[in-house]
């Protein structure tokens, strides 16, 4: 079967998934030649071409993050198996993949177990590298409200999500403060979720099996990929459940494969599941689309909604040293602006390595391993305040003498250096025995 006769089998299903969206992410590299950024070829259509995308052309889509009119948030959660160069290892055949995959399951598993625990509605879709975990949260209902309550937004990101740009789809309406702190608070339980994974398998390592970390942070890991956080919220999409996935022939060369393709594994509405636990079957569908293609008769395609089971557990959040800190973080008062990058020049209390990234921060300060590894820095061995930290990386992105390619208007530089600060600084008190989950 074809990518475009396994897509007019689901598309119906397909559709669904974009329930509350007014346009749809497609993404491939049969796109290079139509958009100016060939590395990462993507294009936002209006869902009404959904089919015309799928069915006619065969591309990868993606669920954007915000709904339309800013009337829902979608919670992405996302773990993947990260292995630096050997990634490809995942794409070489069904048998290899399976060793990984097996790696990443208890960690999918244990996120399934939270949230079925405390009833909070989801979907599973398995990915070739582990799964996304998603719900939605509609503006205006009790839980959401919550949501907004324990956001936070800084300056550069309101003016970002108050842009509106008639030309671009994704920015006809700007993002709402709403969806926009909605989405902040998401950030924070996803934090607080990856934390709990953390401790859950921290002794991984010690066992010969992949370490869970934020982000791909070490060369081998369980990623808990929550790069999703940062930024402006109108940017951000996943990919669609049913979606093809072409990275067995885009990243890693394996054009005599068919595309793989993502298998939803569970919906839970609150109180019944209807879930496949079969691995197998799973990775059989994964690696045959006619497979894929009978199975997704079992699942309306419908993304669940959140209930009000998540009031309980973001008041399990607020009652945590993660919230405490959260707060405390936000309550800091900023460097001036240059002068947390001057200053920390002058800090003695550093390794060689990291002193280098401040004077030559492209690319180093936009990697998860080297993030990571200057917040520790700065914050055990020299005592700087988690915001101060995020001032430098403020400073460093805002300056245009490090040649960044990257647009720190879609991206804006203060939120995205609070959101790394921030998020590293908790994996340092926590692994130092400073913060606990």
């Amino acid at each position: 079967m074809n990518a475009q006769r396994y897509y007019q089998r689901v598309v119906d299903r397909l559709k669904n998934c974009y329930q509350f969206s007014h346009f749809l992410i497609a993404a491939g590299n049969e796109l290079a030649d139509e958009v100016p950024d060939p590395i990462f070829p993507a294009i936002a259509e209006p869902v009404d071409q959904l089919e015309k995308i799928t069915v006619q052309r065969g591309l990868q889509v993606h669920i954007p993050v915000i709904g339309e009119r800013s009337r829902s948030v979608l919670m992405p959660l996302d773990l993947e198996i990260f292995m630096a160069g050997e990634n490809h290892k995942l794409y070489e055949d069904k048998k290899t993949q399976r060793k990984y995959f097996e790696q990443v399951l208890p960690a999918i598993h244990f996120l399934e177990d939270l949230l079925r625990s405390r009833g909070i509605p989801y979907l599973l879709d398995y990915t070739p590298s582990g799964g996304h975990i998603l719900f939605q949260n509609l503006l205006g209902y009790r839980a959401t409200d919550k949501l907004e309550q324990i956001g936070f937004l800084e300056e550069d990101l309101i003016k970002a999500c108050r842009y509106v740009d008639p030309h671009d789809i994704r920015r006809w309406y700007g993002i709402s403060l709403n969806a926009a702190s909605v989405f902040s608070g998401l950030t924070k339980i996803a934090e607080y979720i990856s934390l709990l994974t953390m401790k859950r398998f921290q002794g991984n390592e010690s066992n010969g099996l992949l370490p869970v970390a934020i982000a791909d942070s070490y060369d081998r890991c369980i990623n808990f990929d929550n790069s999703w956080s940062e930024g402006s919220p109108f940017m951000r999409c996943i990919r669609s459940p049913f979606s093809l996935h072409k990275k067995n022939q885009e990243k890693h060369g394996q054009y005599n494969q068919p595309p793989l393709v993502d298998v939803v594994g569970t919906y839970f509405d609150g109180r019944v599941a209807s879930e496949e636990a079969d691995l197998d079957l799973i990775l059989d569908c994964m690696w045959d689309l006619e497979k894929a293609a009978d199975r997704t008769q079992r699942f309306s395609g419908y993304i669940p909604c959140s209930n009000e089971s998540l009031i309980d557990f973001i008041g399990e959040y607020e009652s945590s040293d993660l919230h405490r800190f959260h707060q405390d973080f936000e309550s800091q008062e900023d460097m001036a602006r240059g002068y947390a990058l001057e200053n920390a020049r002058q800090e003695e209390n550093l390794p060689d390595w990291t002193k280098h990234i401040l004077y030559d921060p492209n690319p180093s300060a936009l990697q998860p391993q080297k993030l990571m590894g200057l917040v520790y820095d700065f914050l055990i061995h020299a005592h700087w305040k988690p915001k101060h930290i995020a001032n430098i990386l403020r400073d460093i992105y805002q300056n245009p003498s490090f040649n960044w390619t990257q647009d720190f208007m879609k991206y804006p530089a203060e939120e995205k250096a609070n959101y790394w600060a921030r998020t590293y600084s908790t994996v340092a008190l926590w692994k130092t025995g400073r913060l606990s989950v």
